[in-house]
């Protein structure tokens, strides 16, 4: 018997990420007009229902939780915004995750306790029988192949994505979190082994940067 795949599709996925991104949208816009949003007012002015909102925030707290990290990357978004060729695209990325490294490190508390509601969301998802839970966006991926999306055709589908995932493990929260509780190491040397280690992969990668 063919095993079964319970991967969802790639359009469940990124309808379940166009609903989350809406959500916190709505919730961000009551924010900005004065008012602290329940999740319930965030469901109402993003057109979708209670239920499921709560499936995406359980808590207030975990929504206002997610309206602290987002806007903390304000800045990162428009650095990935701006114009990039294959020139500087390696600069860029590296510039990316450098910025949202900081930006990590600056928030740490905030960023520790939305990893902990991410499992928490996580979990309460696996037992109510999801197979493969859709939690969070998972902005950093889009980072990284906007900011190296020049270089795409330089190499086949196996190592982009290979690189992209890899570049995702180097920064954020979990990055900061072992760097700071599993090797011991401060802000400083945790920033400077995540540029190195990216160089490396981008080396490795696309061979050595042609120099000016």
């Amino acid at each position: 018997m063919p095993r079964q795949d319970l991967t969802p599709s790639r359009g469940r996925v990124n309808q379940k990420l166009r609903t989350r991104a809406a959500i916190v949208a709505a919730a961000q816009e009551l924010f900005d007009a004065g008012t602290t949003p329940t999740v319930a007012q965030a469901a109402e002015a993003a057109l979708v229902s209670r239920t499921t909102a709560y499936r995406y925030f359980p808590t207030q707290e975990s929504l206002l939780t997610e309206l602290t990290v987002t806007a903390g990357v304000e800045s990162i978004e428009e650095l990935v915004a701006r114009p990039v060729d294959a020139s500087d695209a390696r600069a860029r990325t590296l510039a990316v995750m450098e910025a949202f490294l900081r930006n990590t490190f600056e928030s740490e508390n905030q960023y520790r306790q939305a990893a902990r509601l991410y499992q928490d969301q996580w979990l309460a998802a696996v037992a109510a029988g999801e197979s493969s839970p859709t939690i969070r966006e998972g902005r950093r991926r889009r980072w990284y192949a906007q900011t190296l999306g020049p270089l795409r055709d330089q190499v086949s589908k196996t190592e982009w994505d290979r690189l992209i995932t890899a570049l995702c493990l180097l920064s954020g929260p979990e990055a900061m979190i072992t760097l700071r509780d599993v090797c011991g190491v401060d802000e400083r040397t945790a920033r400077k082994v995540s540029a190195w280690a990216a160089e490396t992969l981008l080396r490795e990668t696309f061979g050595e940067a042609d120099q000016p």
